[in-house]
């Protein structure tokens, strides 16, 4: 179950739990604990994000061993480096125990900067508490961190101390080009429509996006549109104006699209539905808001369609009349492909801040050292990602 605990109840918890009455600084505590050396030293570097912390955060802390691994960390920009520090500050002190286990709970950071964060409150992790008690913590691109020493008090709240150096989620192309490689259709598709640009300015936006196989299965029947029609059937694949996490998505809800407020429908019970399609990759995080992977394409003029639980396959495609092949799968061409703006090779550059909004670079990554390049956009790979399905049962 994934859940948003209030303030409230996370600080009562993590002071009554951990933080005793003469805390320590940032600075003292950090040098207490081993293999902090490089974190420490980017906080003395960067006292303008550390200095003036408010009461009750949590300071997520890389150890040193995670930043060997990202390899080119001292490359950075000054803009990079400052932007991931301030995604690694929790703005709440989160006491591990206060996670059930089999739980989970989003997170905002301290990250509000609107080259990189493009949603309300400050960018957002997720702590996962796993069976065996294990915290894990997801960011973007499906970057994952294991907290390795927990709840470790200092004079604002608690330290969290693991092994992977987060990533800020980046703009849907990046995503989708870097991890979630069987949502290129759907990018293609925005692109081809000149929707891109729409949706990457942007704020707080939920996006339903069909992975490629859905794509494949309605090639020639999203070929045969007109352009309009088809953008009409891409906006109503996003919900402005809001966030909404997979926990948020209530049975029942009817979620006011980009079709001029046309409205898809939840359905939840052993899966998680939209209209008829299913949810099969849940909270991927991106620099304006989340996408769920959904495993069909919605259409607007069928908001009224809703799943048939008695089957063991997908769901059919809710657009009545199919046109040409609907085969798929990996030998398949991906529709829009050609849509892409990299789908070859890009020219190599280094990350920076983009001026065009949050995380969006065109061709290239600005964060963890992820270069240009073309990743298996003409493909229909299939990306990393939460799945859904039987972990969904009593949610």
């Amino acid at each position: 179950m994934v859940r948003r605990l209030s303030a409230g109840h996370l600080l009562a918890t993590a002071i009554s739990l951990i933080i005793p009455t003469q805390a320590v600084s940032l600075e003292a505590t950090l040098a207490d604990q081993a293999n902090l050396t490089a974190f420490r030293g980017l906080v003395k570097n960067h006292t303008h994000v550390f200095a003036d912390l408010p009461e009750g955060v949590t300071v997520v802390a890389p150890t040193d061993n995670a930043f060997g691994k990202v390899g080119d960390w001292g490359t950075y920009n000054a803009s990079v480096v400052e932007a991931t520090l301030k995604y690694h500050i929790l703005k709440q002190a989160i006491a591990m125990p206060s996670i059930a286990k089999g739980d989970s709970i989003w997170a905002s950071t301290i990250l509000t900067d609107q080259g990189f964060a493009n949603v309300t409150n400050g960018q957002r992790l997720l702590l996962t508490k796993q069976p065996g008690g294990e915290v894990v913590l997801t960011s973007g691109f499906a970057t994952r961190g294991t907290v390795v020493v927990e709840d470790v008090a200092f004079d604002h709240g608690l330290v969290q101390i693991i092994d992977s150096v987060m990533r800020i989620p980046e703009s849907l192309p990046s995503t989708a080009r870097s991890a979630y490689t069987d949502l290129t259709a759907f990018v293609g598709a925005l692109y081809a429509t000149d929707l891109m640009r729409e949706l990457l300015n942007e704020k707080d936006v939920t996006i339903f996006a069909p992975h490629n196989a859905a794509f494949q299965q309605l090639a020639g029947t999203l070929a045969a549109m007109d352009r309009e029609k088809l953008r009409r059937v891409l906006r109503y694949h996003i919900v402005p104006g809001r966030v909404a996490h997979l926990w948020e998505l209530r049975n029942g809800s009817a979620l006011a699209t980009a079709d001029s407020g046309n409205r898809a429908t939840v359905t939840r019970s052993n899966f998680v539905y939209v209209n008829s399609a299913r949810v099969i990759q849940s909270d991927i995080l991106i620099a304006n808001g989340v996408v769920h992977m959904v495993e069909g394409v919605l259409n607007p003029d069928k908001a009224d369609a809703r799943p048939d639980e008695t089957l063991t396959t997908a769901q059919p495609p809710v657009f009545p009349s199919l046109v040409g092949p609907t085969a798929t799968g990996s030998t398949v061409p991906t529709p829009f492909a050609s849509a892409l703006p990299c789908t070859a090779s890009c020219a190599t550059t280094r990350p920076s801040a983009a001026a065009t909004g949050a995380g969006e670079q065109g061709a290239s990554s600005k964060n963890a050292g992820v270069s240009a390049r073309c990743t298996g956009l003409v493909g229909a790979g299939v990306g990393v990602g939460l799945m859904v399905g039987g972990l969904m049962l009593g949610l």
